[in-house]
Parts: C-alpha cells; structure tokens; sequence
C-alpha cells in the first residue's frame, strides 16, 4: 500500500512540474513579443572588460574604447557599489581594506575608475554589460542607496537603457529592473553530460519566470560538453540571452551570431579575441 501511494506521489509531482512548465513556457512566448528595447543588433559580440593586451589593461578606458574601435557595440566590465563613498567603482578584483577598513580598488591608468567617469568618456551609442560583484552583498538600505546613485548618473549621460546589470541573486537584481534598468540573471546550468542538465534549466527558467528580470547570461562551456546546448537552447527559446565564454571557434561562433535565440557574445575566456567583424547582418 505504501509503496502504491509513493508511486501515484511521484507520478503527480512528474506532472504537476510538467504542466507548470508548460504553462510557464506558454506564458513566455507572450511575454517575449512584449519586451523592448532589449539589445537584438545583428553584430552580437561584445568584448569582455574591453580588448586589452595585458592583465593590467582589463576594464580600463584604454581597452575599453580599442575594443570600440574594432567595431564592438558593447562592452562586459565589472564594477562594486562602494558603500562608504557612494560610488560604482570598476574593478574585477575584490578590494582591500587598509589599515583604517577602508576598502583599497585596484587603480586604472592612474586613478580609481568610477562607472560615472566611464560614462562620460564613451558615446551613449555604446552597450555595456555590468557583471554586479558585491550586487548580493548590499543589505536593503544600501541596495536602495545603489539604486539611487546609478539611476542619477546614467540620467546624467543618457544610459539609462543601454546599461544591463548583471547579478546572481534574481530578488535583488528584480530591485533594478523596477527601477527601470535592464538586468541580467547570471546562472550557471550543469553541463550536456549531467543527467540532471534538463532541471537545472528548469529551475533557473523558474526564477527568471517568476521575478522581474530582462534576460538571462550564461556560459557557453566546453566545445566537447556545452553548457548551452540544444536542450538548453531549446528550453530557453523565449528568454533573451547573454552568453560568455564562448570557445574561439568562428563556426561555433557563426552558428551562435545565426541562431535567433541568442542576443550578445562574448568570445574566450580570459583573454581578448577580436572577432567584431562577424555579424549575422543579411543573413
């Protein structure tokens, strides 16, 4: 008898995950034709913290416009909220806190780097893809706080819609996107070879589904044991993506730029890669 019971369980929580995952994927072909102003140019690749020939260059204004010049149409860099100061300071690197606990950034050609300062130096034209490095570690006030400083200075420079924040905890990302600002949910499905690939999509497809977020950003993964896959292509159809870590290979790359269902590239890992001339304009 307890066994007959157990089994008719497991059968209804197999169709009640099913049902709500089609229902959910119903619901999201809707609300696809309702997003705007979502990024969708047909040049697809960003540069990852600009096109920079040394470490010491990453998320530098240097590299950052060169990558610019090649023909990139936006940029992935990395930036804290710095509590103490009210500022967004870009930096990929966690700071240090001196003697005194005040927290140390790593400097860029000379100076402490702010979000505000880059915004005045690169044309409004420009996308940028914000990785939020200390986004789940502001409490409530100091979230709202945040909020406040970016929304004054992308009002300042008219990149109020061409910024897209990206951060893993999707309750406090929903905070930006309220605000008016595009945001990203970082998530980081199992891989093609997991048996339990297919759920994690799912899972995480709940989380977007169910907070107010604008797109979703993942990793490519290996050549050999994609994380973005035809399944996970499949399942996430409906749901504007940012994908980095894409392998340098311009088949796999022209075969991303083609597919629809994928919005900006960053290609390699870890270094700069200058494939800004491939595009899927005419195709």
């Amino acid at each position: 008898m307890f066994k007959r019971i157990s089994l008719f369980f497991i059968i209804f929580l197999v169709l009640s995950w099913q049902l709500l995952i089609y229902y959910l994927d119903g619901d999201l072909q809707n609300r696809q034709s309702s997003i705007e102003s979502i990024y969708s140019d047909c040049a697809k690749i960003w540069s990852s913290r600009g096109f920079y020939e040394s470490r010491k260059e990453q998320n530098s204004l240097v590299a950052l416009n060169r990558a610019f010049s090649f023909g990139a149409r936006g940029a992935e860099i990395d930036f804290y909220y710095d509590v103490k100061s009210d500022r967004f300071i870009v930096s990929h690197d966690k700071p240090k806190k001196n003697k005194k606990g005040d927290l140390i950034y790593q400097e860029k050609e000379g100076r402490i780097l702010t979000l505000q300062y880059v915004f005045s130096q690169i044309s409004p034209t420009q996308s940028l893809w914000l990785d939020y490095k200390n986004l789940d570690r502001l409490d409530e006030v100091e979230t709202q706080a945040a909020i406040k400083r970016l929304q004054l200075i992308t009002d300042q420079t008219d990149f109020t819609k061409q910024v897209y924040i990206e951060g893993s905890n999707p309750l406090i990302l929903a905070n930006y996107t309220r605000a008016g600002f595009h945001t990203i949910l970082g998530i980081h499905p199992l891989p093609q070879s997991n048996w339990l690939a297919g759920l994690s999509i799912s899972i995480y497809k709940l989380a977007y589904y169910f907070n107010d977020i604008t797109a979703l950003a993942m990793p490519y993964g290996d050549l050999n044991n994609p994380i973005y896959n035809k399944q996970a292509m499949d399942a996430l159809s409906s749901i504007p993506l940012f994908i980095f870590h894409v392998p340098v290979n311009r088949v796999l790359v022209q075969s991303l730029l083609d597919n629809q269902g994928v919005n900006v590239l960053l290609v390699g890992r870890d270094k700069s890669v200058n494939y800004f001339d491939m595009t899927s304009c005419g195709q």
